[in-house]
């Protein structure tokens, strides 16, 4: 559905008021978060606007593997060709608009529609039609301009971003804090071990606020707080489009828990012994967080399944030896059991701030200097992005 005249939570007025000074400013309006038309405006315009995560290429690690996929409402696909470069499509036959894939799909030579049967190679050229000029009148040419509609894509590290309107600036230019950030995290040496998915009944923004509120971890998460350095828990630093915070580790363990005789996990090599008590946490503007330890990375996305539905998504990565290997299966269970204790202690304090939002007399919020600043600058680029304006103007 798509909605043209954006409601009040995203015009000039409501962004003005969250530039004020932290103490008078204010957030989107409740209907930012429990309006279905404030959704179809988010999915239409803010997650088109920017990049945003798609998909990993661990799921489609050869030539020939092809993975459908779900971005802000819009049926894609990720396949990997034969020069070991992987690409996304709109799930679509330009043809007559039928499905293309389905299924994921390993060792394929081409893609071909299910109902007239026209083919396609993995760069998503036309490849042939067969009857077309009539009954055993194949056209085979490869001189017509007829192909996929690819969408715009790049790749970092075993992630994969897409920009749907192709207009975002460029993608190192929307990663640069990010990547300036990292550079000595060797995140190209973390392996994929394992996949999870987390439901929060709350909206998406919600979920990502959460996560990068600092200020509740004190009361909501009694064990990840005995494991940071209170003095250098604060808000997120803003920088680019993104948002960072690093809390050093207080005490033995893996970083979420106080367990210094539980498995174990090696470190990934050539990271600086300066950071080797750091705890990385960035939240990647709109929808996706990575959190960095020294043997394990998490990636995040938070997807919108409905206005008060969201999936959040997580990626557990290892060094080489400790992502597969039998060896260290306990730690990589004690990692993904320690964020599934976590993720559910943060669930019910969510549902309950989606049931806030239908209080009338709520109004945007009252906010800390110290830790809100994050959830201010969080709020203005998603009204920003709705409306077309600052960094997202076209």
């Amino acid at each position: 559905m798509a909605v043209t005249n954006p409601p009040l939570t995203a015009n000039d007025e409501a962004v003005h008021r969250m530039t004020l000074e932290t103490t008078k400013a204010q957030g989107l309006a409740n209907e930012a978060f429990t309006s279905t038309e404030f959704l179809s405006l988010e999915l239409e315009y803010l997650f088109s606007r920017t990049w945003v995560f798609a998909g990993v290429l661990s799921d489609v690690p050869n030539q020939g593997d092809i993975k459908p996929i779900t971005v802000a409402g819009r049926e894609l696909f990720m396949v990997t060709n034969y020069e070991d470069i992987t690409k996304v499509f709109f799930n679509v036959c330009p043809h007559r608009g039928a499905r293309l894939v389905v299924d994921d799909k390993n060792n394929s030579k081409a893609l071909t529609c299910p109902y007239h049967a026209w083919s396609f190679t993995l760069d998503g050229k036309l490849r042939g039609r067969p009857h077309f000029h009539g009954p055993n009148n194949h056209d085979k040419s490869s001189t017509n301009n007829i192909s996929l509609f690819e969408v715009r894509s790049a790749t970092w590290n075993d992630w994969v971003f897409v920009n749907l309107d192709g207009q975002a600036p460029e993608f190192d230019s929307y990663m640069e804090s990010l990547m300036r950030r990292n550079v000595d995290w060797k995140l190209d040496s973390f392996h994929l071990g394992h996949y999870q998915s987390y439901e929060f009944h709350c909206n998406w923004k919600l979920a990502v606020e959460n996560y990068f509120d600092n200020y509740h971890v004190f009361k909501i998460h009694p064990q990840l707080i005995e494991m940071q350095n209170m003095s250098d828990n604060t808000g997120m630093t803003i920088d680019g489009y993104h948002m960072f915070n690093y809390p050093t580790i207080a005490g033995e363990g893996r970083g979420l828990t106080v367990d210094p005789d539980g498995p174990t996990l090696p470190d990934v090599e050539g990271i600086s012994s300066k950071i080797a008590k750091q705890m990385r946490y960035c939240t990647l503007f709109p929808n996706s967080a990575i959190n960095m330890f020294t043997s394990n990375v998490e990636f995040l996305m938070f997807e919108p399944v409905s206005v008060n539905e969201t999936i959040m998504h997580m990626w557990f990565y290892f060094s080489k030896e400790a992502a597969t290997s039998d060896f260290y299966s306990r730690g990589r269970e004690a990692v993904v059991a320690d964020w599934t204790a976590l993720n559910a202690e943060d669930s019910g304090i969510c549902e309950r701030l989606q049931f806030g939002r239908s209080c009338d007399a709520y109004d945007g919020g009252r906010f800390s200097t110290y830790w809100d600043t994050g959830t201010l600058h969080f709020h203005r680029q998603i009204a920003e992005a709705i409306r077309g304006i600052g960094k997202f103007s076209r």
